[in-house]
């Protein structure tokens, strides 16, 4: 006999399952007639919540987005430096390393603009740098040449970490290149002198 949920527990079961199963399988494996498996349901059942799979990956990955987010902010003191939520970044990633790998693979599968997460993906960098802009605003002259940069810095060391997870350190390779990327952005003068 089916478990009765309201459809909110039923939904948030839902992306609990699928993140566990990108967590531990990746994303290549994953159906719709597994996940309705996996949650004791049917898959018709399923598509009452999510119809497709972009619907089903759109609404976990902004549930994985919103809880890394928040790990990473949340804590930050009002007065964060944009190198203090870089480095707690970075230590959060570095802890949560297999899943955040299979979710970069998933990331990378997603370049294809026939893959359910495209969009996605697309509009992602946008949401989670606006999170951050404040900090970026209050620290540099240009807060969109800052963003921008340093976008493009973390796409190019995300990216290598894929390619060669076992030799590349994101950390590290940070801390390499960090003084020459902050360096070249214009910093406000503090009104506190």
């Amino acid at each position: 006999m089916a478990r009765r949920l309201t459809p909110e527990a039923r939904r948030a079961e839902i992306i609990e399952t699928v993140d566990e199963l990108i967590a531990a399988e990746g994303y290549r494996s994953l159906s719709l007639r597994e996940v309705a498996r996996r949650c004791g349901m049917s898959a018709p059942g399923l598509m009452h919540y999510f119809p497709d799979m972009t619907s089903l990956l759109d609404a976990v990955l902004e549930r994985r987005d919103e809880i890394d987010l928040d790990a990473i902010t949340l804590e930050q003191p009002a007065d964060a430096r944009i190198e203090d939520i870089i480095e707690s970044s970075l230590l959060y990633y570095e802890r949560a390393r297999e899943k955040t790998r299979r979710y970069d693979a998933l990331e990378a599968e997603a370049i294809d603009p026939t893959h359910p997460a495209h969009a996605f993906y697309l509009e992602r960098d946008d949401r989670s740098f606006e999170r951050m802009r404040p900090y970026i605003e209050r620290e540099f002259e240009d807060p969109d040449r800052a963003s921008k940069l340093l976008r493009a810095v973390f796409d190019g060391l995300r990216f290598r970490v894929v390619r060669d997870p076992e030799h590349v350190d994101l950390r590290k390779e940070w801390h390499a290149v960090r003084d020459v990327v902050l360096g070249c952005l214009e910093r406000r003068i503090s009104e506190t002198v």
